[in-house]
């Protein structure tokens, strides 16, 4: 009950330390109640993968941004579903996850972002001109699609305000890019997860993203 619960809305802080509390006051007792002393290591060590020395029980707040991404990546990736048109409600945790993990083949550029998606060689414009980015107001960020800017040139009227000497230059060395840019008509965007071998979103791959960085911990195997 509580995997469907975090795969669809954002478990509250009570409900992930009281669900917590019984999960590790079983884990050390074997029963419903432990007091603090019978708990020998740290619960989010404990939640840790065993490559990273825990014990493999799952972090219920990364799981459930694990599982949460699933949605805005099946928006992106099956686009003519009937529900991909409604709105859907991202945090800024399942929002940063999805734009580290998906990287664009753009087709007809109707479906990627133009100042957001990683559709220029894996990497976003976000990314590559952070000044001449800055000046792009967010809602606009957020609709501007890769066709509008390049058949329409609206990219242009999405930057405001007093252009700097380096956004200046960001902005040339974009035009660059973007005159080697053919939209192929009729041919859908392609969107990768580069997480997973297949391409394709999976929970594991999205939970294991998360703790990216951790030290790996060698004799994780006789866990």
């Amino acid at each position: 009950m509580v995997i469907y619960l975090a795969m669809a809305i954002e478990l509250p802080t009570w409900a992930v330390k009281a669900i917590d509390k019984i999960r590790r006051s079983f884990s050390w007792r074997g029963r419903r109640d432990a007091k603090g002393g019978h708990c020998l290591i740290a619960w989010p060590k404990v939640c840790r993968t065993k490559e990273l020395g825990g014990l493999g029980i799952s972090d219920l707040k990364s799981l459930g941004i694990a599982l949460r991404v699933r949605w805005p990546w099946l928006k992106k990736s099956e686009p003519d579903k009937p529900w991909a048109s409604l709105p859907l409600q991202v945090s800024k945790e399942v929002e940063y996850l999805l734009s580290l993990a998906i990287i664009t083949e753009v087709g007809d550029g109707a479906n990627t972002l133009f100042w957001k998606g990683k559709w220029l060689a894996g990497r976003s414009i976000q990314d590559l001109a952070p000044n001449l980015y800055s000046l792009v107001p967010k809602r606009k960020a957020n609709r501007r699609k890769v066709v509008d800017a390049l058949v329409d040139e609206n990219r242009v009227a999405d930057i405001q305000g007093e252009i700097s000497l380096e956004a200046l230059w960001e902005y040339l060395d974009l035009w660059d890019t973007l005159t080697e840019v053919e939209l192929q008509d009729g041919a859908s965007d392609k969107h990768i997860w580069r997480l997973s071998s297949s391409g394709v979103y999976t929970t594991k791959s999205a939970y294991d993203a998360l703790f990216e960085g951790a030290i790996s911990f060698a004799p994780y195997e006789h866990i």
